[in-house]
């Protein structure tokens, strides 16, 4: 249960953090060398925020094994979501990769956080998860695989373990110097999958043709995790996962909008059913369940 200036608070930071998250995954999947792509969106943010550091300074000793360990879940995350954008749609591989997440997030948080979930934020929970992912699902005309989904699937059980992990984070560092740290070490662990796959050339090729574009989806990835992360100290991370998610609702308009990718009536209900779902989690959020 949260007050209700808490809770209108945590809505705006995270639909806000929503779409700065579908705006950089839309840069990743129309570029053509993805995993590059990909790894200086991480990069980037590292390298122009770190003088932030003299300031915050660095987090404290008690928050440094859940970076390391966000660290690693993050650079697989982004791994493992290159795969599944070289495989299928953005308007496919978005939404069940945001969709899954709640859910189980949902499941693991009682147990890992001690969270206690009502019934009706429990409902509110489902359906965004179970809506975000039908938008996926409903691909008509698809050019997506079935080996899209699986990565989807993966990425998603990624995208709640950091969840998990950054809720535990956050609430022992400033969130600002957690995440700069953070995407240090995810551009440092992912690094050498990049350099295995790719040429140094490769990459300052890629740098030097689009940094402009790279560089606005680093700061709208840093601009999006550093608001959820805030958003987290403030209310439970069940409530969080669920609402960032309705970034899929985004992500499959986008690539409807921006790369033709077909949204008939099915999504047109999914997307309802997001919409639903979102409507009873403020509910729960405000003490209505």
């Amino acid at each position: 249960m949260v007050g209700g200036s808490v809770w209108a608070l945590s809505l705006a930071i995270v639909l806000v953090a929503a779409c700065l998250h579908a705006s950089w995954n839309l840069i990743v999947k129309r570029d053509d060398d993805k995993l590059i792509s990909a790894w200086i969106i991480v990069l980037t943010p590292a390298l122009i925020l770190s003088p932030l550091l003299f300031w915050t300074g660095f987090p404290p000793r008690a928050a440094w094994s859940m970076l390391l360990l966000s660290g690693g879940i993050h650079a697989v995350y982004n791994s493992w979501l290159v795969r599944a954008y070289e495989h299928g749609d953005l308007s496919v591989v978005y939404p069940i990769a945001r969709g899954l997440a709640p859910l189980l997030v949902a499941l693991a948080a009682p147990l890992v956080l001690g969270e206690r979930l009502t019934p009706l934020a429990v409902a509110a929970i489902v359906l965004v998860g179970g809506g975000i992912c039908a938008l996926g699902l409903t691909a008509h005309r698809s050019r997506s695989r079935l080996s899209s989904l699986a990565w989807a699937a993966a990425t998603a059980a990624t995208t709640a373990g950091y969840s998990l992990v950054d809720k535990m984070g956050v609430m022992r560092a400033n969130a600002l110097s957690y995440v700069v740290v953070l995407f240090a070490l995810n551009a440092v662990l992912m690094g050498p999958l990049v350099f295995r796959e790719r040429a140094w050339g490769q990459v300052a090729a890629v740098w030097r043709l689009r940094r402009g574009r790279l560089v606005l989806g680093g700061l709208s990835s840093l601009g999006a995790y550093l608001l959820v992360l805030c958003a987290m100290q403030l209310t439970q991370v069940s409530y969080i996962a669920a609402l960032r998610e309705s970034s899929g609702v985004i992500g499959a308009l986008l690539g409807w909008r921006v790369l033709g990718e077909p949204f008939g009536l099915p999504r047109i209900l999914a997307a309802m059913v997001v919409a639903a779902g979102l409507a009873l989690l403020v509910l729960a959020m405000r003490g209505g369940g």
